[in-house]
């Protein structure tokens, strides 16, 4: 049997990321643990590849090749709120066991075994799993549980001291999300002074942050700090299990951090209430408004880690 899933048509990793819990419970729950086929207009494989329940993500540009695929599906999952024609036809002529992320209920439960309204203040990962979880209490263990099975795979070894933090500096939109490497490090530095502990700063980038990276190379080697280059899903995963605290920019690796739950501050240059999920470890700060996300205080951020590592004592 085939099981299909229509990805949301989005190039970025956060936007993926966010999908990666309704995926890993679709195929333990719906498809007795068969792996998925994903269909993409956006080159993701890279990203879904590295899953274990995902047998393929294949290139949809083409509708005629999605219909076909259709065809020969059982099970559908489709993420894509505003397709409506591929669910219709499917329901019509396939009549398989078909589940929806709708931006309407009008006639959802005439294509769909069950369905999701899209809610634009509610955080992406929790609007996927809400197709299939009702019960507010099991949303967040399923949003966590497959980030927890990834790191299992990882050999990652890791700098610790009495006190680990992680830091995301990068940002795929580019300057007007990243609050600057610099205040990154000052922050992880006055923190440690604040809390009168020894502390190790992990820094994840990826590769097109070359000017981040660059700056931490320039910093030469220490002690206090390691930096995390193109890291896999499930390093990442194991980065943030094993540090104390991740501070983030609004970028696609902070969504593990989320889905984890672990302590958690998001630095944003608008409220973005689709990607950030509020949850007793996590804070979001935001500039004053109509501001650069850069006025952003580090006494600021300092004040509200501390807080948010003593409340975890």
């Amino acid at each position: 049997m085939m099981n299909l899933v229509l990805l949301r048509n989005r190039p970025h990793l956060g936007a993926q990321i966010t999908t990666i819990p309704v995926l890993a419970h679709f195929s333990q729950n719906y498809c007795h643990q068969e792996p998925l086929i994903l269909s993409s207009k956006s080159n993701v494989a890279w990203i879904y590849n590295q899953l274990p329940w995902v047998k393929e993500c294949i290139d949809s540009n083409s509708k005629i090749e999605e219909l076909k695929a259709l065809k020969s599906t059982h099970r559908l999952l489709n993420l894509r709120p505003s397709n409506r024609l591929s669910v219709v036809l499917y329901a019509l002529f396939k009549k398989g066991r078909c589940f929806d992320f709708v931006k309407t209920a009008f006639l959802a439960n005439l294509t769909s075994e069950k369905h999701n309204v899209l809610c634009e203040t509610e955080y992406r990962a929790l609007g996927y799993l809400k197709v299939f979880i009702k019960d507010e209490q099991a949303l967040l263990p399923a949003l966590a549980a497959p980030f927890f099975t990834l790191m299992q795979a990882s050999t990652l070894n890791l700098k610790k001291a009495e006190l680990n933090i992680l830091m995301m500096p990068g940002g795929g939109a580019g300057e007007i999300k990243k609050w600057g490497i610099d205040h990154f490090i000052a922050a992880g530095e006055t923190i440690a002074n604040t809390l009168k502990k020894t502390c190790h700063i992990h820094i994840l980038l990826g590769p097109d942050e070359k000017e981040e990276i660059h700056y931490v190379k320039k910093l030469g080697d220490t002690n206090h700090l390691s930096l995390h280059v193109s890291l896999p899903l499930k390093d990442i995963a194991k980065l943030v299990d094993n540090c104390d605290l991740t501070i983030a920019n609004d970028c696609g690796p902070s969504h593990i951090a989320q889905c984890m739950q672990k302590p958690y501050i998001g630095l944003f240059r608008e409220p973005n209430t689709e990607w950030f999920l509020t949850h007793p470890k996590s804070v979001k700060v935001l500039p004053q408004k109509g501001h650069d996300i850069k006025t952003i205080t580090t006494k600021s951020v300092t004040e509200y880690a501390v807080n948010l590592l003593k409340s975890q004592a």
